[in-house]
């Protein structure tokens, strides 16, 4: 799954570089879920210890995610170039809306989401983020999906469809991600490209730069229905990984009314109906 990137560019930028100038360069995945039985919003034993986490958010009026809004069809740029759109964004705007404030994402680069979520810039990040042990060590995760790992490659190669397959190939990843730790742990990889965008190794492989990509199947799917005389999905780098909302550690009412909220979306349905109009199927059991 994905991790961070410095530059910023709009899905409508990599799209019309994908569609109309292929052959310019363009400038990429988690914990246990906690119980169901998790206090209630404004109502945990840390809250009565002073812990202000959710009381600041219901002040505010709003809950502020951020997010690296390059990644569709789970979060990027309508095509106004201003307003973020997708899965994520929708999941969390139905968060907001059972905390009783208004949902304010933010656009930042990857490898800045969680430096700047310590740094107390916003409240959270949602950002088709897998949890992993060494971000647990900085953050606490609000699991709230899984997703499987693809490989895509050009239309009428060799498919790849075991990580083995990546044997004398040039893979490649947005760097700092779990594909990259993918592409990495696998022996006689001829060279991976490491980038700081995920749509630039679209790029790459459309170009012959490049023979194959590791990514989130979701994306993996979304550019080949967009370029399907270009891209194939040819197989699975590994099974499902859970993604989750990363909260900083010391906000846990915060934590506890997030994943309540996800709970609830799941148990009534909520999550079912915002999976399946993004995905055409109902992700709430993953």
């Amino acid at each position: 799954m994905r991790a961070f990137t410095n530059s910023k560019k709009t899905v409508a930028i990599a799209l019309a570089l994908f569609l109309t100038v292929g052959l310019l360069a363009g400038c990429a995945s988690q914990p246990a879920k906690p119980a169901d039985n998790a206090a209630p919003a404004g109502q945990s034993g840390q809250q009565a210890q002073g812990d202000p986490s959710l009381q600041k958010v219901k002040d505010s009026g709003k809950l502020v995610f951020a997010t690296d809004s390059t990644y569709p069809p789970m979060e990027y740029m309508d095509k106004d170039g201003q307003t973020i759109i997708g899965f994520d964004m929708d999941l969390s705007a139905e968060i907001a809306k059972r905390l009783g404030v208004k949902f304010a994402p933010v656009s930042v680069g990857w490898d800045g989401l969680l430096p700047g979520l310590v740094e107390k810039k916003y409240d959270g990040v949602i950002s088709s983020m897998n949890v992993t042990d060494e971000r647990k060590q900085k953050v606490n995760f609000v699991s709230y999906v899984a997703l499987d790992q693809v490989f895509v490659v050009r239309k009428g190669d060799k498919p790849v469809t075991k990580l083995d397959d990546l044997a004398g190939k040039v893979v490649a990843v947005q760097k700092q991600t779990t594909s990259e730790d993918m592409a990495k742990a696998v022996k006689g990889v001829k060279s991976i490209d490491s980038l700081d965008n995920f749509d630039t190794t679209f790029v790459e492989l459309k170009n012959r730069k490049a023979d194959v990509i590791v990514i989130d199947e979701p994306v993996g799917l979304y550019f080949a229905k967009l370029d399907p005389n270009t891209f194939e999905v040819s197989g699975k780098a590994a099974q499902a990984m859970p993604v989750g909302i990363a909260i900083r550690k010391e906000d846990q009412t915060l934590y506890d009314a997030i994943q309540k909220a996800v709970d609830d979306m799941k148990k009534d349905g909520t999550f079912k109906t915002i999976s399946e109009k993004w995905f055409g199927r109902d992700l709430s059991g993953q």
